[in-house]
């Protein structure tokens, strides 16, 4: 089969990851980018792409690449583009556009322009047109201007791969699933120690982990992809590639995930259910105030709660975790992910910091090594900021 080039988007922070996992997965030609990585491969990869990666959220692929000069050319070269070799006037489609551009006054409006071009090709064509669905289409379409340079693009996955297809409940403030397989992976954590999420809320830390431990990958539990839709689809080869990505053997590494509230460890239970890993995982209910480490070098990975803005409720909070840190993890592995100002609540001197977007608010993740005799930090320090 040929190979062809691949653009697989991500979380700005975690590109690395995403890195890595194309080589893990044989993507040749791997490149990194800005919240994208460029990779070439031939059509089982693309699959395979979109079945195993946990730290990508769309798999594109260019179709067309030009120069424009005007929102006209836009329409005319999407007019011309033979769209009918790739979906049929049965389908739905739909246009997602990020422009970069003096030439359009807002992504809507390139949007429209392609799909006009391409509504007007299918009813020179045949007759007819295929209807717009921005909801749930068959066929999605991702279109993107940096000044005068236009790519168009496949999108093969549809729906952000964030969506495992495990969550059947949330809290306020979930992770993306994305977020979480990406933290992971950046902690280094070695799949042989006990991970402890002692905040867990919805689970999707636990889960991730033991769907990684395990050799479960995120297509496993999600069914539906884009590229099922389209006229090249080959149902053989995705079935190849879910016969060959089957778990072999149950990891003996232990997970466990505690929360305050027993709502959420119920909805973080029954998601973990959904995923195939609720026997891999302990769940319980319990606060951080005291819950006492089950292991002699516990590996603690944590997402406690944060927002844009600093209480004196986010102050304490955080200060009691830097205390019971201190003085009930001695030789803990600790990462934690929030702000930077909450972080400095802590208290604790960090071995090493990673910038983080979780959404659009900028995070900070931190890796804090605990040892006999670990002294808190004065908080207005620059070290533990």
């Amino acid at each position: 089969m040929k190979n062809q080039t691949y653009t697989a988007t991500t979380l700005a922070g975690l590109e690395e990851v995403l890195a890595q996992e194309l080589i893990e997965i044989g993507a040749d030609e791997v490149q990194i980018g800005r919240r994208s990585v460029y990779f070439s491969g031939d059509l089982k990869l693309l699959y395979k792409a979109n079945y195993c990666l946990r730290s990508a959220l769309r798999i594109l692929v260019p179709i067309d690449s030009y120069k424009i000069h005007s929102a006209d050319d836009l329409y005319q070269r999407g007019k011309n583009f033979k769209w009918e070799d790739l979906f049929g006037c049965e389908q739905t489609f739909a246009v997602q556009s990020i422009v970069f551009s003096d030439l359009f006054n807002n992504s809507m409006f390139a949007s429209l322009k392609l799909k006009d071009a391409i509504v007007d090709r299918f009813r020179y064509k045949f007759g007819e047109r295929p209807s717009v669905n921005s909801k749930n289409p068959d066929i999605l379409i991702n279109l993107h201007i940096s000044n005068e340079f236009c790519t168009i693009s496949l999108d093969s996955s549809g729906e952000s791969l964030h969506k495992r297809g495990y969550r059947l409940d949330q809290n306020e403030a979930p992770m993306s699933e994305v977020l979480a397989a990406g933290l992971i992976r950046l902690s280094d954590w070695d799949r042989k120690t006990e991970l402890i999420d002692p905040m867990c809320g919805s689970g999707t830390i636990a889960i991730e982990a033991a769907m990684l431990a395990n050799g479960i990958y995120p297509g496993t539990v999600r069914k539906n992809f884009a590229f099922k839709n389209w006229r090249s689809y080959k149902p053989e080869l995705f079935q190849q590639i879910e016969e060959e990505v089957q778990p072999q053997d149950i990891s003996p590494v232990r997970i466990s995930a505690s929360d305050i509230s027993r709502r959420n460890i119920d909805i973080a239970c029954k998601n973990a259910e959904a995923a195939g890993v609720l026997s891999l995982i302990n769940f319980k209910v319990s606060d951080f105030k005291f819950l006492e480490p089950s292991v002699e070098m516990p590996f603690l990975l944590f997402n406690p709660p944060y927002g844009e803005r600093l209480t004196p409720d986010d102050t304490n909070f955080y200060s009691m975790i830097g205390e019971r840190l201190k003085h009930h993890y001695t030789n803990a592995t600790v990462w934690i992910i929030s702000t930077a100002q909450c972080l400095k609540s802590i208290g604790l001197r960090p071995s090493r910091k990673i910038s983080i977007l979780n959404g659009s608010l900028e995070c900070s993740f931190r890796k804090y090594e605990l040892y006999e005799g670990t002294k808190k930090v004065d908080v207005n320090r620059s070290d533990a900021e």
